[in-house]
């Protein structure tokens, strides 16, 4: 791989507004004047910029629920660092408007990490720039319609290096990014009456409740009841039904009976080919046009028909390391029934260039079920993804391995898995580079002790000597950063890479009193299927000697090793072991399973209405965590001589004084309130135990 000679390059050239971006931001929050509305004066202007980074496509998938934001990062330089070090964020959070005069609900954010990377040129001279990445977030409002009345949202992505999108402000500027919406659609809801199924509607959703990761087979085997028989069994219209209805949507018969023709093509002497052909001619279909048309070669060889629908971007989701497609639906008909027919089905195949060798190795096809939809705009946009495993691919930071990825789309028929160039009469077909995470290199048949993540974190970000997080930490799957020598507590999760066909096993050593164990509590992993139900999974459980078999990506998409709790407030090394395989691999880590101690005190002699308006209210408040991360301190009547906030310890009990001056005429009643948040990693999802203390106080008039 040869690496351009760049010195004079303008993409090398990072602007100043750029790299000093922070500290401009530290002098004047709307330095750039992306506020709309605010009081601070701007020093430039400087909105939207999208030089080095822009959304391409934003998608949804009914199916699994999963928002996706596919966005190209366009330069080699400007992203604070390269793969050995830190680097920066790209932001993007999502909106979803259902259109009900509600506006635009925010549905959280999610954080990419990137880097500078040196440009060159891959196998076929073309630039490695720009380079796909995914940003992937679950839905959180829910919203249920029949398949008589799709529901079709506008899904929201807004893009932004550096800062997180603020919440709650869905028409919100980046300086540096871009924002993009694209209808969607929610994929409908069962209807039935509970009253025509004996069963305990209660005990059935109180298990559900209880076990979330139980699928509606073992859900069944426990109850007794399969829940699946609820879903209507959408009736199949006949050829003749579906001729005649197309006809008058103008939908041109070689939509309409495109995959039986295609099996005519490619079995034409077999006995349901001659009897498709009597029923085609009885229709008055003229079959050698249509013939005609599905063997002539494409003039654009990535394109064949995207009248109706087109893959419009390919990225891969860096958190997870999968392969994610994005396409747009642009008519209303033509897909074989609505939302309350079969419909009919998209395929996306993936393949992927490794070792930049122009040879594509095929990966697996993703399925995605699609109907005639009265929509508004002009297309409905969905998304699909399919776990990648690069376990055997990965290159050190030092050496950036980005590859190349194709997606192939093709309607209604499966695409070749064996001819990565060949387009069917519906579909086409997009290249694009992505990056693969730096890590251990490893060739096949190579098998190492080794996790990656430990409580949510990559396990460089958690110092070997205190077991605490390192500055920089984040969390490994969204990006959300974490605060630095924050411990971990509750559930610890680890995730590495899989050795299919070898066992291993969870060593957990207290440091503090020497005794140890075995990670041996059972637990279900999630993995993921290129068609319905699109999701499965596996409980893990030791066998007789400890030992844990490692699962393919397939079944274990986020590779999750070990669920366990350590418990108490001390130091543990946790050691993996892989049977057969000489070495350990070791991480240290300190836990935290105490919430912050606080007080707060009103020296009211018990007397919540002690106090008139006009007086002083006196009292103290304690705060104490041996890993805090931040208190907070007020009253309905403001703070009075205490600060509002904090980040280390009050002094010893009583703690901080503090006198509220209240005003004659100030509202009657009301409450002072106390609040600490640990730097704890909680159950590897979240930061902090949070304890609250709040005491409510009424005013008396003055006499």
């Amino acid at each position: 791989m040869k690496i351009e000679n760049s010195e004079k390059s303008p993409d090398l050239i990072v602007k100043p507004e750029r790299s000093h971006f922070s500290h401009m931001l530290a002098k004047n929050p709307n330095y750039f004047g992306n506020i709309v509305g605010s009081k601070l004066k701007p020093i430039m202007q400087l909105v939207s910029d999208t030089g080095y980074e822009q959304l391409t496509c934003v998608g949804y998938n009914p199916d699994t629920t999963n928002m996706e934001a596919t966005f190209s990062i366009k330069r080699p330089s400007g992203y604070s660092g390269n793969l050995c070090h830190f680097g920066s964020f790209e932001h993007v959070r999502f909106y979803l408007d259902f259109h009900d005069g509600a506006g635009f609900i925010d549905q959280g954010s999610v954080a990419v990490n990137v880097h500078d990377i040196p440009n060159h040129k891959d196998c076929n001279g073309k630039y490695i720039f720009p380079i796909q990445y995914v940003a992937t977030l679950k839905k959180k409002t829910n919203r249920f319609s029949g398949c008589s009345s799709p529901l079709l949202p506008t899904l929201r992505a807004i893009l932004s290096w550096s800062v997180d999108p603020p919440a709650a402000s869905p028409n919100w500027l980046p300086v540096w990014g871009s924002r993009m919406d694209s209808d969607v659609q929610f994929k409908p809801s069962w209807k039935f009456n509970p009253k025509d199924f004996e069963i305990d509607w209660s005990h059935y959703f109180e298990i559900a409740k209880a076990s979330p990761n139980l699928t509606t087979k073992q859900l069944k085997d426990i109850t007794g009841f399969d829940i699946d028989q609820l879903a209507t069994i959408a009736p199949t219209l006949s050829l003749s039904d579906l001729v005649a209805k197309y006809d008058k949507l103008k939908v041109p018969a070689s939509r309409t009976v495109y995959k039986k023709v295609y099996n005519m093509i490619k079995y034409p002497t077999s006995e349901l080919t001659i009897m498709d052909k009597s029923m085609l001619e009885k229709l008055n279909i003229n079959i050698n046009s249509i013939i005609d048309q599905i063997i002539a070669l494409p003039i654009d060889t990535s394109k064949a028909n995207v009248d109706f629908e087109e893959l419009e971007c390919v990225g891969l989701d860096y958190a997870t390391e999968s392969l994610v497609a994005t396409l747009k639906i642009k008519k209303k008909t033509g897909f074989i029934g609505d939302l309350c027919d079969p419909g009919s089905k998209e395929y996306i195949s993936f393949w992927v260039d490794w070792d930049d060798s122009c040879a594509w190795q095929y990966v697996n096809t993703v399925e995605l079920k699609v109907h005639d939809i009265d929509m508004k705009g002009d297309h409905l946009s969905y998304s699909v993804s399919l776990p990648l495993d690069a376990t055997f691919h990965r290159k050190l930071c030092s050496n950036p391995n980005v590859i190349k990825v194709r997606g192939v789309l093709s309607w209604n028929l499966a695409p070749s898995t064996t001819n990565p160039n060949k387009l069917e009469y519906y579909g086409n077909r997009i290249d694009s580079h992505v990056q693969i995470k730096p890590g251990i290199e490893l060739n096949p048949g190579d098998v190492i002790p080794l996790f990656n993540i430990i409580g949510g974190i990559d396990v460089a970000h958690v110092n070997d000597a205190t077991g605490l997080t390192s500055t920089g930490a984040f969390f490994a799957f969204n990006g959300v950063p974490v605060p630095t020598g924050a411990p971990f507590g509750g559930i610890v999760v680890l995730n590495g890479p899989s050795f299919p066909g070898y066992r291993y096993k969870i060593k957990i050593t207290n440091l503090v009193d020497g005794t140890f164990t075995y990670a041996s509590d059972s637990f279900t992993v999630v993995g993921s299927l290129p068609f319905s139900p699109w999701v499965q999974y596996t409980t893990q459980t030791p066998d007789s000697g400890g030992y844990y078999p490692f699962l393919d990506v397939s079944k274990n998409t986020l590779n999750v090793l070990a669920r366990f709790t350590p418990g108490t407030e001390d130091k543990f090394l946790i050691e993996m072991e892989v049977d057969t395989i000489p070495g350990v691999f070791s991480k240290t880590i300190q836990m935290d399973n105490t919430a912050p101690v606080i007080q707060l005190q009103i020296d009211d002699q018990g007397d919540c209405t002690h106090y008139a308006k006009g007086d002083t209210i006196n009292g103290t408040f304690y705060v104490y965590d041996k890993n805090l991360y931040y208190w907070s301190f007020g009253s309905t009547w403001g703070t009075g001589t205490a600060d509002p906030s904090g980040t280390t310890n009050t002094p010893a009990l009583p703690g901080t004084s503090f006198s509220i001056v209240t005003l004659a005429n100030a509202y009657p009643c009301g409450s002072i309130s106390l609040y600490a948040v640990d730097k704890t990693i909680v159950d590897s999802q979240g930061v902090g135990h949070y304890t609250p203390a709040s005491y409510n106080i009424c005013l008396k008039e003055k006499k």
